[in-house]
């Protein structure tokens, strides 16, 4: 029964730093290819910008490897209905990138997705070539079903160094530091923040990361698991928090402003030759899009750096939420097998760190292969941290995640009158269907 599913990412121990030649044999780049599987695959995910530049990357170094075609589809609305709506049809992807783990389960659940030991895969294998703890979340009936193409932390705040500089700011060491950088930047008469709340999940990652911070990690698995409902005082009580941050006062245009900004256009107006605000809050990718997308006269250390998330109430150092991609296969041809097993392969590891845009999570990929200071620095407050969390949001059972995120929207808005009650009801009966199936 998935009810009570609670996926916990361990340390991530052994470092995703180590160097290629400490890596053990399930990561041996002849794992993936051989050159044996001809034709072609379809690939989809929500990418797009420098993220799906930075897939295509990956998919010429297979196409190099093995012979074999993988055309990308990008679909960067509505990626589920669409998703759900060819499989359908009868025209499934053979590789589909899951943007959430609720949605890898629903699909399980319904006999699409293919476990890996039907590819050819072994489990043992492949979970050696990962960092502890990063395929956890795609074990599903004590079967894996998917390989993570990457991992970001969700745990960093974005801001121009030359400006804190100018305005004589210290980095936040605690939440509290950060309203007071929020508040003097306001007085200074610089508009402190940009958010991008019209993509609802920048508001689901605000809120995961406080809720960590403050109600703690035990109470945290319990919350994206189904054990503490979301009427819990807890949950109220990070949602005000957050508001004390993301406010009319402290955004270009107020909150509805930041409602009809999506994320990438949040970047910009921080980040791009326009801007409009100081700060930004989203994860390690918001580098790679900044430098390679938004503005590339950005000049790291000066123009754009990041800060860990800071403690909140005396909550221990160290904590980091992350978030993860995983790719899932549809069928078991042979070019799909070959596909899979290269995904866990060093070769593409490195060749996924040198585009500086993902971190990857195999445990060969050499530090030398990441392109900038913000990659490894990503890197390596993932793998300095004391406490590993999954994205709560996307542990929630299919489409759950979307639905918690409107309720955030509502939240901020002036009102500010979830109906954490109708969400509670929806994501308890989402539990008992997903455990029924």
């Amino acid at each position: 029964m998935l009810r009570r599913l609670r996926v916990v990412v361990p340390l991530l121990v052994v470092s995703l730093l180590m160097s290629a030649c400490a890596a053990g044999g399930g990561g041996d780049d002849d794992s993936g290819g051989g050159g044996e599987a001809k034709g072609s695959i379809t690939v989809t995910s929500l990418w797009g910008g420098v993220e799906q530049e930075a897939f295509q990357k990956m998919l010429d170094a297979f196409k190099a490897k093995t012979g074999i075609t993988a055309t990308y589809e990008s679909q960067r609305t509505d990626y589920a209905t669409v998703l759900r709506t060819r499989i359908s049809g009868g025209n499934a992807p053979d590789v589909a990138i899951m943007p959430g783990i609720g949605f890898l389960r629903s699909f399980v659940a319904d006999g699409q997705i293919k476990a890996l030991k039907d590819l050819g895969m072994d489990r043992a294998a492949t979970e050696a070539a990962f960092a502890p703890g990063s395929l956890s979340p795609a074990v599903i009936n004590d079967e894996l079903y998917g390989v993570m193409m990457k991992l970001s932390s969700k745990s960093v705040v974005w801001y121009k160094p030359d400006s804190f500089k100018e305005e004589g700011f210290e980095v936040p060491a605690t939440y509290e530091d950060m309203v007071k950088v929020t508040d003097d930047y306001r007085a200074a008469g610089k508009t402190p923040w940009a958010v991008g709340a019209k993509d609802s999940w920048t508001l689901t990652d605000w809120f995961e990361n406080i809720y960590l911070l403050q109600a703690g990690p035990e109470k945290y698995d319990q919350l994206f698991s189904g054990e503490v409902a979301f009427t819990d005082a807890s949950v109220t009580q990070a949602i005000e928090t957050m508001k004390q941050i993301v406010n009319d006062e402290n955004i270009p245009g107020g909150i509805d402003g930041a409602l009809g900004v999506g994320f990438v256009d949040g970047i910009g107006q921080v980040f791009g030759t326009n801007p409009k605000a100081e700060m930004y809050f989203e994860g390690g990718f918001v580098g790679g899009i900044a430098t390679g997308q938004v503005n590339k006269d950005l000049k790291i250390g000066t123009d754009i750096d990041f800060f860990d998330f800071p403690a909140i109430g005396g909550s221990p150092e160290g904590q980091v939420v992350i978030g993860g991609d995983m790719a899932a296969a549809f069928n078991t041809e042979p070019a799909t097998a070959e596909f899979m097993k290269f995904l866990t392969t060093t070769e593409a590891g490195n060749v996924a760190a040198e585009t500086g845009v993902f971190t990857s999570p195999l445990k060969g990929v050499d530090v030398s292969k990441y392109p900038n200071d913000l990659a490894k620095k990503e890197a390596e407050q993932i793998t300095g941290a004391s406490v590993v969390k999954y994205d709560g949001a996307d542990l929630l059972p299919a489409g759950q995640s979307d639905l918690f995120g409107a309720v955030l929207q509502d939240a901020i808005k002036s009102s500010g009158a979830p109906d954490l009650a109708k969400f509670e009801q929806g994501v308890k009966d989402a539990w008992e269907q997903e455990g029924s199936s």
